[in-house]
């Protein structure tokens, strides 16, 4: 089969070989959105991991390239645009708030509007001296309970999930970071049992009305539909999730959870409830912090 990325004659640099790349992903009118949002920043990704170069490190852009290089460079990004795949997953790994975890096809790609949150250690809202214990539900990858655990040095996180591929990934995840002491996966459908003292309880579970899963871009159609699929309204366990906080944070605690889209329909079902939408630097991001006082 004839590339579909050509590149032009040799010699080649860095910075040729990822202009290219990213004019036939554009072309391909590929969708972005696990771990970049655009076309420049994932043919950088996946050239210097085909390279065998750092993602996370600044590159040399006049870096000549020879043709076994770039041989490897055009198969994974004509990989990219034939499969419609998110990078994570050919490269099976990904960063969230600053940090690298592995990735698996069969579980989300870690990413959420919490990171910037939890990159701020919650404040203004929150005091990050006062968070001692964190709960995490929906873990997937466990990314964002490992990025809370480095955010939040005196705390101990549990984090929860029913997916068994999900559940390994995340104690990979989670000894990969080296936080075995301190992180403990659970396998539980939402709350653990008998679980009560967080000081704050985070989550991005499913909050995709099941109607519209079908339009998602094919991306994201990779990842498994359970990861997305929040029911009718998109609300099913985002419900479960409010009606179950009161009764598992101590009296200064948090919840803090991602809805997306479906932000306006959650808040005119629950009107009793004084949501705080929080800013991110994605509009529309649907990430709200209610205290214990509100849920009671």
């Amino acid at each position: 089969m004839p590339y579909l990325f050509l590149l032009p004659d040799w010699p080649l640099n860095l910075e040729e070989s990822i202009t290219e790349a990213a004019r036939r992903m554009e072309e391909a009118g590929l969708s972005f959105g696990h771990g970049t949002d655009n076309a420049w920043d994932e043919a950088a990704w996946l050239v210097l991991h085909a390279l065998g170069l750092p993602v996370d490190e600044q590159a040399d852009l006049a870096l000549s390239l020879d043709e076994t290089d770039a041989e490897a460079a055009r198969r994974l990004v004509d990989e990219r645009i034939l499969t419609r795949k998110p990078a994570a997953y050919l490269t099976g790994t990904t960063w969230f708030a600053g940090l690298p975890f592995e990735t698996a096809e069969g579980v989300i790609v870690p990413r959420s509007h919490l990171a910037g949150f939890i990159l701020d250690e919650g404040q203004p809202w929150i005091d990050s001296s006062k968070v001692l214990r964190i709960l995490d539900l929906c873990t997937g990858s466990g990314c964002i309970a490992i990025a809370a655990a480095k955010a939040f040095p005196s705390a101990q996180v549990d984090a929860t999930d029913i997916d068994p591929l999900a559940l390994e990934l995340a104690r990979r995840n989670v000894a990969r970071h080296d936080l075995d002491e301190r992180v403990r996966i659970i396998d539980a459908d939402l709350y653990p049992a008998e679980a009560r003292g967080y000081d704050l309880i985070l989550s991005n579970p499913p909050y995709v009305p099941s109607k519209e899963l079908a339009d998602l871009p094919e991306e994201y159609r990779h990842e498994p539909d359970r990861a997305f699929d929040g029911g009718n309204d998109g609300l099913d366990l985002v419900h479960k999730i409010i009606d179950g906080a009161a009764d598992r944070l101590e009296p200064h605690g948090a919840l803090v959870m991602e809805v997306g889209h479906s932000w306006p329909t959650l808040q005119d079902s629950r009107l009793e409830l004084p949501f705080m939408w929080l800013e991110t630097d994605v509009e529309d991001s649907g990430v709200f912090l209610l205290y214990r006082q509100d849920l009671k």
